[in-house]
């Protein structure tokens, strides 16, 4: 991240007006060529007294530079792409497209990019300027503006929002209206500049003065520098001084190296494997194997020693809490997960034993650092894999299995479609956040209690009960909540009372329990709760199971009534 307290230093005059900062013009060219080494780069700044204004232009023109064509370029954020009309010299009317870049008097500059735009809606704006950026840079960099970032931002290896075109408003830090800074990340300014041949040419000007005080520039001591791909004039006079002048800033990397880094991935040449123990059923042993594609064989390899690509490795089952805990970067499926970041688990299932297990040739299609967290969980197996796995990866056939909480998300969906008044769509969020709990944690069991509550109880809308009661001429409690008055409409439906109750005591029972659990009970009763259901159902993934068998089939029964 650009340093905001060194820009605000050489930017912003100090309150001592007798300081040598108004003097030292000249210091602030160094943050300049600090910054073109730094991660993340200043494209456009106009904080205090120093402006900072960069455009991309062909190598070829630079190569070598015309300083002086390159000192008196007027580089202006305020220029845009324009439709001229040309009309007189003897020559026919004609229309052309005009660059912001036709302007620089520099050879092969029409060529250029101007990346930083400030524009304005005139008398809609009201003096407010609009900072827009390269759409050409925008598109080729697949990335997108996230208000909360302030930046056009892409997602990284792990699934995270990163910033990669920032902008910051800097009106506070500096005490002056419109102050703002445009920052790149290196990394793919770099990039882009070595696909489209072009270097980073930035316009810098530090010009100091005592606001008030200043009458123009008079006995000014003047001088310039030139360097390679750095050259500026600088001046000093009683209580001001400036410095103006180019910075080149050249790619790092070239077409030949991105090419062959693209052709690596391609090919996964440089793809590292992790290790993990897993049961070699083609040879009837536990190894601790690696998961690369070079160490494991397929079925129709003969005479190959090698584990078969399906075998399987076994985890705890806390392996899944972390896909759990981000719905926002990962959709844990019933059998499957999938991450933003492009990777994907084709197949993972819970054993008897409840650990998870995933086939080896699964393992090798992830992240190397997924691999690892995978690897952290890693044990030898406690049972074979489930027999769901065993008919649907190895049989071929559809699974005898039953699945109750798959079966009330599909019930939940198909409600959804149709829309009665009586229940407010739970939509793919609240289905996404709902699974069964694979670790012995009592969090991780009361969470997806919380859930199963949140994505059944609170479907139902109280408003519609109550009006369904109030049109059979009954009556209700004020108090009465959707569970209470939902028996009072089975009721009105036809059941009697105690039909009633306890059609819907699987709910009343999910209800309670998220109260106890996730509620403000003392840490020893919720402790009580706990031992009570393991000593009932043997696991709370036992209990959690039965509970949703429980509501699958109260929630069939209600939704045929209503």
């Amino acid at each position: 991240m650009v340093g905001l307290e060194d820009l605000l230093e050489v930017s912003v005059p100090p309150s001592d007006k007798k300081s040598t900062w108004f003097t030292e013009a000249e210091t602030a060219v160094d943050y300049v060529a600090r910054n073109a080494r730094e991660d993340e780069i200043v494209l456009y700044t106009n904080v205090g007294q120093t402006y900072i204004n960069a455009v991309l232009l062909p190598l070829a023109s630079v190569t070598p530079p015309d300083t002086q064509a390159l000192k008196h370029a007027h580089f202006d954020p305020t220029n845009q792409w324009r439709l001229e009309h040309v009309s007189g010299g003897g020559q026919p009317d004609r229309m052309y497209l005009s660059s912001p870049c036709d302007d620089f008097g520099i050879k092969g500059s029409e060529y250029g990019q101007q990346l930083v735009f400030r524009r304005q809606f005139t008398d809609v704006d009201k003096g407010e300027m609009r900072t827009e950026i390269s759409q050409q840079l925008i598109h080729a960099l697949e990335i997108y503006w996230l208000d909360e970032e302030n930046a056009y931002c892409r997602l990284n290896e792990e699934g995270d929002i990163e910033p990669v075109i920032r902008q910051l408003c800097l009106e506070k830090q500096a005490n002056q209206p419109g102050a703002i800074l445009v920052t790149i990340l290196a990394k793919d300014l770099h990039r882009y500049m070595a696909v489209t041949e072009c270097a980073l040419v930035t316009k810098f000007d530090f010009t100091r003065f005592i606001s008030g005080s200043f009458s123009g520039w008079q006995d000014t001591k003047r001088d310039n520098l030139e360097a390679t791909d750095l050259f500026y004039d600088f001046g000093v006079q009683p209580g001001a001084s400036f410095a103006n002048g180019v910075l080149i800033t050249r790619p790092l990397v070239t077409k030949d190296d991105l090419i062959a880094k693209a052709k690596d991935e391609w090919s996964g040449k440089n793809k590292e494997y992790a290790s993990f123990k897993a049961h070699d059923w083609k040879n009837n042993r536990l190894i601790e194997t690696s998961c690369a594609p070079t160490s494991l064989s397929s079925y129709f390899e003969e005479g190959s020693s090698l584990p078969f690509q399906t075998t399987p490795a076994f985890f705890k089952g806390e392996v899944l809490q972390k896909y759990k805990a981000d719905p926002e970067k990962f959709q844990l499926e019933n059998r499957s997960i999938h991450s933003r970041a492009g990777w994907y688990l084709k197949a993972y299932d819970v054993n008897d034993a409840g650990q998870v297990h995933a086939y080896l040739c699964d393992l090798a299609m992830l992240p190397y650092n997924e691999q690892l967290y995978w690897k952290s969980f890693n044990e030898w197996p406690k049972a074979p894999i489930s027999t769901r796995s065993f008919q649907t990866d190895f049989q071929g056939s559809f699974s005898s299995i039953p699945d109750p909480l798959e079966e009330l998300k599909h019930e939940v969906q198909k409600l959804d479609s149709i829309r009665p008044d009586w229940w407010k769509p739970r939509g793919k969020a609240a289905a996404n956040s709902l699974h069964y709990p694979t670790s012995t944690s009592p969090d991780e069991w009361s969470n997806a209690i919380l859930a199963l509550d949140q994505f059944v109880v609170e479907g139902f809308v109280t408003k519609a009960l109550r009006k369904k009661i109030d049109e059979a001429g009954s009556s209700y409690e004020k108090q009465w909540q959707s569970i209470r008055l939902l028996q009072q409409v089975l009721v009105l439906s036809g059941l009697n009372e105690t039909e009633a109750s306890d059609l819907i005591e699987p709910l009343k029972r999910t209800h309670a329990l998220r109260s106890k659990t996730k509620g403000h009970l003392a840490p020893t009763e919720k402790s009580e709760t706990v031992k009570a259901l393991r000593k009932e159902h043997g696991s709370l993934s036992s209990h959690f199971r039965s509970l949703v068998e429980d509501v699958l089939r109260a929630f069939d029964r209600v939704v045929e009534l209503l």
